[in-house]
């Protein structure tokens, strides 16, 4: 357990204070992992703290066969580490020796998950056999279906429980707290139920170590599959200064929205028929058709992103399975019309065309559903012979495929890119702070389908086999360290108590309050799906931009009024308006330099080809496959100012790992030493 210091006295109110070597801050399956692996490596003083020990996406999100991706061991064809990364970096922009890393471990990352019980399918003979998964030509992807995440994190947390890590849940951090201008030494956290106490329910965590493991932006979008219960907070390493890197790198794809929950897989292979209509739900329209000359055409581009589930630029042209996506966009947020898929009848097709059959369905698709033995009349038929846990799982959330239509839109759902930390994941310009998960930048352009499970569990090993490392150099001097962090705690006491007497003093309730906050975060996500979606332009990012860093600074001042109940929020939201600006910074850079369509977004340009003949208004601007070699990096100047710079993508690692060196390296200590150029 954290060791409890003497009070800080802040401005009349005295602030709890406690010590602990290592603070891990959020309850995902990364930050529960590297707490575990802590736990083992004989580092006992550590404390994990949550504002929701239930939320988060890895314990509430998933899809049609939830994928985790690992090094293949149980087929015929072999497999290395040096075969995986390939699949790793062909988008570019990505560091070769991170992701050599993350193949290298994944084995030892995917069998500690075994051990801890997650019951990962295997075959007779005890070979956990995998499949092939998007952007990944082997076979290994492994799934427990819909919910593989959520019974990793269920897992993680038994053992956590087991092991006596202490856990505090319900409290937000709301300040990253910096000494010796680049050193993060701890944390100011609130305690959401104590808002009444004398100290607002505020207290101070110093530690040695930090680690950050609360995800990607998850409400930053209007259009998110990310589950509500998941915010994020890199904002709180961009307020200190802390590296960003690929910032416009984001995965996008068709989600339902009612309740969030990726399309993939059988829900697209079943065929079922898209539709459009005004706000109402009236003047019903196949809004696909028209883009397609036959029903071989429609079939395959609507059965292949089942296979194809992320939105990506490279198959929008000739009819491929993303121009459905674009289309979609196209009717919400442009036509400002609502998508629906209908599960109860097949497509109606161009009159042309003739009537749906079996006959006119394209041969992989056809191919596919019978040898699955789910050919049916009807798509509802046809799901439910392919993946009846399919239909049971959107009924188990209040909505009936087979009698009603379900909701659809082009979301959000991962950021590739995040905090820029180095092959230990501690952050390249922030010491002692180990961004892992999501909120780590450590993917390129493109990732295989399952890799930000793999990626969260081997970060968690290496954050925590650095940690280690350390042992007790460079511990904290408490004293000297309260005396630095005074001030930046002071500062964050005083805007919150200046906000609950301004409320106090205006009468403004709760439901006020809310409604202003709401205001605010809802123009942010507006803007960051108009210039940080899918569809981007170099005229909408730069007037998003301006618009961002008005907001910031506007948006909640010490003239706001804010109720205690609604601190947290309140709080939150500031970092967010951070973050905000740091990523729409960043595609506008990257659109200065040239930068094109890639990966999950388009660029459309006066000067690019059409995306379809009947879509003029999308001109797909090529990528410019210079910057594949490349990572974008952005910090803060020290004027506040934003800045990028282009660092050299590194190699992957090419020594030759000589037993007898290696085993020396090892017991020196030497191996945690950053290699030699």
């Amino acid at each position: 357990m954290p060791r409890e210091l003497a009070e800080l006295p802040i401005d009349h109110t005295r602030i709890p204070v406690s010590h602990t070597h290592v603070l891990i801050i959020g309850s995902g399956s990364a930050s529960l992992s590297c707490a575990v692996h802590l736990k083992r490596m004989g580092v006992d003083d550590l404390l994990i703290v949550t504002d929701n020990r239930n939320g988060g996406t890895s314990r509430n999100t998933g899809s049609d066969k939830q994928t985790y991706y690992r090094l293949g061991d149980s087929s015929t064809t072999p497999d290395s580490p040096y075969d995986m990364v390939r699949s790793y970096t062909q988008g570019g922009s990505v560091h070769g020796d991170i992701s050599f890393i993350e193949a290298q471990n994944s084995s030892r990352a995917f069998y500690n998950l075994i051990s801890l019980g997650v019951p990962f399918p295997h075959n007779t003979y005890g070979g956990y056999t995998g499949y092939k998964t998007d952007h990944d030509p082997s076979n290994r992807g492994i799934s427990l279906g819909p919910f593989t995440s959520n019974v990793m994190v269920k897992q993680l947390q038994a053992e956590v429980a087991r092991l006596g890590i202490p856990l505090l849940d319900h409290r937000d951090v709301v300040k990253l707290l910096l000494a010796d201008t680049d050193r993060v030494v701890g944390a100011l956290v609130l305690d959401k139920l104590d808002t009444d106490s004398p100290s607002m329910g505020f207290s101070v965590v110093l530690a040695d170590h930090v680690v950050l493991g609360t995800g990607g932006p998850a409400a930053f979008y209007a259009a998110s599959v990310y589950p509500r219960v998941h915010v994020g907070s890199i904002g709180l390493a961009m307020e200190i200064g802390a590296e960003a890197v690929n910032l416009t790198e984001s995965q996008f794809g068709l989600a339902s929205t009612k309740f969030r929950w990726n399309l993939s897989g059988s829900y697209q292979q079943v065929l079922p028929r898209y539709v459009s209509t005004d706000a109402q739900g009236n003047d019903p329209v196949e809004f696909l058709v028209p883009y397609f000359s036959s029903w071989h055409e429609l079939t395959r581009a609507v059965f292949l992103k089942g296979y194809q589930w992320p939105f990506d630029a490279a198959k929008v042209p000739d009819n491929g399975s993303s121009l459905i996506d674009l289309l979609v966009y196209h009717e919400t947020r442009i036509q400002g019309r609502r998508v629906f898929l209908d599960y109860r009848s097949n497509m109606t097709g161009d009159a042309s065309w003739g009537p749906f059959g079996k006959d006119q369905v394209d041969s992989t698709a056809l191919e596919y559903l019978e040898a699955s033995g789910a050919w049916d009349s009807s798509p509802i038929g046809r799901l439910h012979l392919l993946n009846p846990s399919a239909i049971g799982m959107y009924r188990s959330n209040g909505i009936d495929l087979a009698s009603e239509l379900l909701e659809v839109d082009v979301c959000a759902q991962h950021n590739n890119g995040g905090l820029y930390a180095d092959i230990w994941w501690e952050s390249t310009n922030r010491r002692r702070l180990y961004p892992i998960g999501e909120v780590n930048g450590s993917h390129g352009v493109s990732r295989p389908g399952g890799s930000a499970l793999n990626s969260g569990q081997v970060g968690a090993i290496r954050a925590a086999t650095r940690i280690a490392g350390y042992g007790q150099a460079d511990a904290l001097d408490v004293g000297q360290v309260l005396a630095e962090v005074a001030p930046a705690v002071s500062g964050m006491l005083g805007l919150s108590h200046r906000w609950v007497s301004n409320a106090e003093q205006a009468r403004t309730t709760p439901r006020q309050s809310k409604a202003q906050l709401d205001a605010i975060l809802h123009a942010m996500q507006q803007r960051m799906s108009k210039a940080g979606g899918p569809i981007r332009s170099a005229v909408v990012v730069g007037h998003s931009y301006a618009e961002a860093k008005e907001q910031a600074a506007s948006a909640l001042t010490t003239d706001s009024a804010v109720p205690k109940v609604l601190l947290s929020k309140a709080l939150r939201l500031r970092h967010m308006l951070i973050a905000q600006q740091w990523y729409l910074y960043a595609v506008a850079r990257y659109l200065e330099n040239g930068g094109g369509s890639r990966g999950s977004y388009l660029v459309v340009d006066a000067s690019g080809e059409p995306a379809h003949t009947a879509l003029a208004e999308y001109r797909i601007k090529p990528e410019k496959t210079g910057l594949r070699n490349v990572v974008q990096v952005i910090a803060a100047g020290e004027d506040g100012e934003l800045l990028e710079r282009l660092d050299e993508c590194r190699p992957v690692p090419a020594e030759s790992f000589w037993f007898e060196r290696v085993w020396s390296d090892y017991q020196s200590g030497a191996y945690l030493q950053p290699p030699k150029p």
